[in-house]
């Protein structure tokens, strides 16, 4: 049967193309290697970042200079989808805490709440035992508790009609697919299908924490925290002596922690090592210490928590597509081989948080309309 429009990848930004495509009166299918189905499996699949974001709403790692804009409707998606009690979709008060002065980034103009650290309550900032003095701020970020979105992004793509078949596909196949438009959302698979143009193309690898049955940590309001936390250099840093940031995105099913972002090329398996400071082996994964270390500090010293059994935590780790900082996000058609195909990927680190404003851009790009009229059009569907 043929299809109008054939998305190739189930990650999130795939399932929420084929979503908002669906919405807007696609005939869509997924045709995917891996699928959310297969999260028991995750562990093995580095390349399949959606079995295990973090997931903040925040633009991290992102390099598009389509940027405010997409993550502007982007967010305003998922304001509406938190208004309407979509699965999954919290306020956390996060913090983004630095042992030294930095520049605001430009996306604090579109979150909400911001307070800078002059003006937040001392006591209730993310730190470390004897910490220096701290720079950065707070804001309400929006936040998706990842297996309870995650599948049911998934579940109302199908009850709306949307059909996943799990499928390997090679560069021969894509000719034959039954649909004159394919979206092109396969991430570390684009290089293989489609030939991605930018030389070197780059992929950050991640290490991810999880530490099950933990309760959330809640401020005095009852709202949830989170946090980055970024130390001097001489504590945590990469080969180029750049200062490394640890995190924690608490969820119903436990801290999500972090993190590491070894930078290779995309088809080699060699990644820069850790240097000689000391690693954790937890389920067969050389962790970096300081993520466990510096988050027991800060967990310990300011909630009054405890993380300081690494036999406690399960470690999976991820791969982001960044591709490079001049060409990262891919978000461009071309035509080939009689057929329109639309590329959606090198989202970096920020695959969720710009799944929706991409979605939409997608969708501008088939249907040549405004994007505030299809985001109205998608919102009466979903």
């Amino acid at each position: 049967m043929s299809k109008d429009v054939i998305i190739i990848g189930a990650g999130v930004s795939g399932v929420t193309t084929a979503l908002t495509l669906q919405c807007l009166g696609y005939d869509t299918e997924i045709i995917a290697k891996h699928t959310y189905d297969d999260l028991p499996d995750a562990g093995s699949l580095p390349e399949f970042a959606s079995l295990f974001p973090a997931a903040s709403i925040i633009p991290h790692s992102a390099h598009t200079d389509q940027l405010q804009a997409i993550f502007s409707s982007s967010q305003a998606l998922f304001f509406n989808l938190r208004k309407q009690a979509f699965p999954g979709i919290t306020f956390h008060e996060h913090y983004e805490v630095f042992e030294y002065e930095v520049d605001p980034p430009s996306y604090l103009d579109q979150m909400l709440n911001v307070q800078f650290m002059d003006e937040l309550d001392p006591d209730s900032v993310p730190r470390r035992l004897q910490s220096p003095k701290l720079y950065g701020w707070s804001f309400d970020g929006l936040f998706a508790d990842w297996p309870n979105y995650f599948t049911a992004l998934n579940n109302r793509y199908t009850q709306h009609g949307g059909t996943i078949t799990q499928q390997k596909l090679s560069t021969d196949d894509i000719s034959q697919l039954p649909a004159p438009i394919i979206i092109n959302c396969s991430g570390t698979g684009s290089d293989t299908l489609f030939k991605d143009p930018v030389d070197e193309p780059k992929v950050s690898r991640g290490h991810i924490l999880h530490k099950a049955g933990t309760p959330l940590i809640k401020n005095s309001e009852d709202q949830v925290v989170s946090y980055n936390y970024t130390p001097q250099a001489s504590l945590y840093s990469d080969l180029e002596g750049q200062p490394c940031d640890v995190y924690c995105y608490p969820r119903k099913d436990g801290w999500v922690l972090g993190g590491s972002r070894q930078i290779g090329r995309l088809h080699e398996q060699r990644w820069p090592p850790f240097g000689d400071d000391e690693t954790y082996q937890i389920d067969g994964c050389s962790v970096p210490a300081q993520i466990i270390d510096l988050n027991h500090q800060i967990l310990t010293h300011t909630y009054n928590k405890e993380l300081a059994n690494p036999d406690e935590l399960t470690a999976q780790i991820g791969y982001r597509y960044i591709r490079n900082k001049n060409n990262g996000l891919r978000l461009e058609k071309e035509e080939k081989e009689g057929k329109m195909i639309i590329h959606n990927y090198g989202h970096g680190g920020a695959g969720v948080t710009l799944s929706w404003g991409c979605a939409l851009a997608v969708a501008q790009k088939i249907a040549r309309q405004e994007i505030p009229e299809l985001k109205s059009a998608l919102l009466q569907e979903l």
